[in-house]
Parts: structure tokens; C-alpha cells; sequence
């Protein structure tokens, strides 16, 4: 097991039970029991592969009998009575937003609901995912970040709820109030700063009216994330 997907399964405290979107091998599924959660578990996916090595993986690790697969897309086969909090992690922050988008406003039970708990781990673009959620009637809770393998993931903790507003680059990185004490601040700024100031270097000299206004808001986010860190002990 991965550190990743022990510290995401560690935020899934007791409760009604877990829903695991996009499930990988049922790993977080297996992590969960085995640290004695007692709610139930869903394992859902998409494709009846990763369906198939889930149910090995159980099958393996003792825990058949502990927790429900589900072939279906996103949240549209999993009843809500028995889940209070829904993970969807490994994947991209777009697509995550798109399972969230379809499943908690387009099915009724969901959509009707307050009193859940989202843990969700983005490989990539995490700014689309936090601009949905504090745009969609989602507070982000809690901030956390892990490296695994020389790379550095951030995983969100949301709740229905109202949301602060975002500067442009706590769009990627978090707030800094939830991110400032992260023993990975420094290292999860100075990335981004660094992706920021490659992409500004190709467009300085850019001709068109459009690219130069992006490459304004390029310079505008680097200053937004040094000025971030220059705060970081305020």
C-alpha cells in the first residue's frame, strides 16, 4: 500500500459509510477495513477491468464479503443512503469535477443532501477542481499534501457549505491559511512558481494581443505565489 492512499483513507473517519469512485484494486476499500472501519464500503468504477482486479484484491486481502462493487459511472449506481463520505482520487482534477457535476446535482437524493464529506485527490489540474467547488456551493475543509514517488499530491477534504473567496493561485496550491503549515509549503509553491515562469519566458515575446494577456496573468500569478511565500510565518 501506498502512503498516498493511506493518508486519504485516514481521512475517511467512521460514519454511515465510504463510497470509492474510480476504484484502484479496492486499495483504499482493503486500508479501510483493515484499520477497522466499520461503515459501509462501495467500490465503484466505470469499467468492469478495474472492477475485476478490485474484486481479486478482496478476494485476496479476506474482505470479500465487506464491500459492495458497483459497475457504473461515477455516483449513478451508488445508493446514497449508505454512504456519508465519497472519495474520488488518482485521476484528473477535470474529470473529477465531472463526476461530482453529474452526480451530486443531477440525481435528486444527492442533490438534496448536506450532510456529506468529499476526499478527493486530483493527479492533475487541481485548479478546475477547486474553482468548481467553491463555485458550486462547496466549502474546502481541509488541505493535504503527500509525495509519493518524487511527486508531490494534494488531496482536498469538502463539505456542502459556503466557501471564502480564491486568489487566482490559491486556486492551485489551496488557501494559504489551509496550506501554510504543510511541511510541503515551500516545495508545492516553488513548483508552480517554477511551471509559471517557464511558460512567461516563452511568451515574452509574444506577438498577439491574446498571448500577451496571458502572459500578464502568467506574471500576475507568479507575484500572487511569492508573495504567498514571502506570508508564509505571518
Amino acid at each position: 500500500m501506498s502512503n498516498r492512499l493511506e493518508l486519504i483513507a485516514s481521512l475517511a473517519k467512521s460514519g454511515v459509510g465510504v463510497a470509492d469512485v474510480g476504484t484502484d484494486h479496492a486499495y483504499i476499500p482493503i486500508i479501510l477495513r483493515r484499520s477497522g472501519y466499520k461503515g459501509n464500503i462501495v467500490a465503484s468504477d466505470i469499467n468492469e477491468g478495474p472492477l475485476e482486479k478490485a474484486r481479486i484484491s478482496l478476494e485476496n486481502a479476506g474482505l470479500t464479503d465487506s464491500v459492495e462493487l458497483v459497475l457504473c459511472d461515477g455516483l449513478s449506481g451508488v445508493d446514497s443512503s449508505k454512504v456519508d463520505t465519497v472519495i474520488v482520487a488518482g485521476i484528473g482534477g477535470d474529470t473529477i469535477t465531472g463526476i461530482l457535476d453529474r452526480g451530486l446535482y443531477d440525481m435528486p437524493e444527492w442533490a438534496a443532501r448536506s450532510d456529506y464529506k468529499l476526499i478527493l485527490q486530483p493527479v492533475t489540474k487541481p485548479e478546475i477542481l477547486r474553482f468548481w467547488l467553491v463555485n458550486n456551493g462547496f466549502a474546502i475543509t481541509s488541505e493535504w499534501q503527500t509525495e509519493e514517488n518524487g511527486m508531490l499530491y494534494q488531496i482536498i477534504c469538502a463539505q456542502p457549505g459556503e466557501s471564502p473567496k480564491y486568489r487566482d493561485a490559491e486556486l492551485y496550491t489551496g488557501r494559504l491559511q489551509q496550506i501554510q503549515d504543510s511541511k510541503y509549503f515551500d516545495k508545492l509553491l516553488s513548483t508552480y512558481i517554477k511551471r509559471f515562469k517557464l511558460a512567461a519566458n516563452s511568451l515574452q515575446n509574444a506577438d498577439k494581443a491574446s498571448l500577451r494577456a496571458w502572459n500578464m496573468m502568467i506574471i500576475n500569478m507568479i507575484a500572487e505565489l511569492e508573495e504567498m511565500k514571502g506570508r508564509q510565518n505571518d
